[in-house]
């Protein structure tokens, strides 16, 4: 399964996010996408849409990861098996700009924001 995401990713400028939440990298290896950054957040799921622990993060205690078509990725992420986010990660055909559509199920709300590829 061909997975679109690899390599370190940062984030436009948020106002809810430091410096370090910006820059994220994800790692494809056999069926599983790993994600860390420089918080300490970081998980390793298989791309089957299985739970995995996600660790660094006292709000999310579980991620899934499915492939979505040829360039989109849908983590979602969950507390005590609640889903409390949906993002949505589709890399652009330049293959640099990713496009993050979030979900927000605790809020009911919805972001976008943009990635380049480092």
């Amino acid at each position: 399964m061909r997975c679109p995401v690899p390599g370190s990713w940062v984030t436009s400028k948020l106002d809810t996010l430091s410096d370090n939440g910006l820059m994220v990298t994800f790692k494809v290896e056999g069926d599983s996408l790993s994600m860390t950054n420089p918080t300490g957040q970081s998980y390793v799921a298989k791309l089957d849409g299985t739970d995995a622990p996600y660790k660094g993060d006292p709000g999310i205690t579980s991620v899934s990861v499915k492939s979505r078509g040829e360039n989109t990725i849908e983590e979602t992420d969950k507390r005590d098996g609640k889903v409390i986010n949906i993002a949505r990660m589709t890399v652009g055909s330049d293959g640099k700009t990713m496009t993050l559509k979030v979900e927000d199920k605790l809020r009911g709300s919805n972001s976008q924001f943009t990635a380049t590829k480092q």
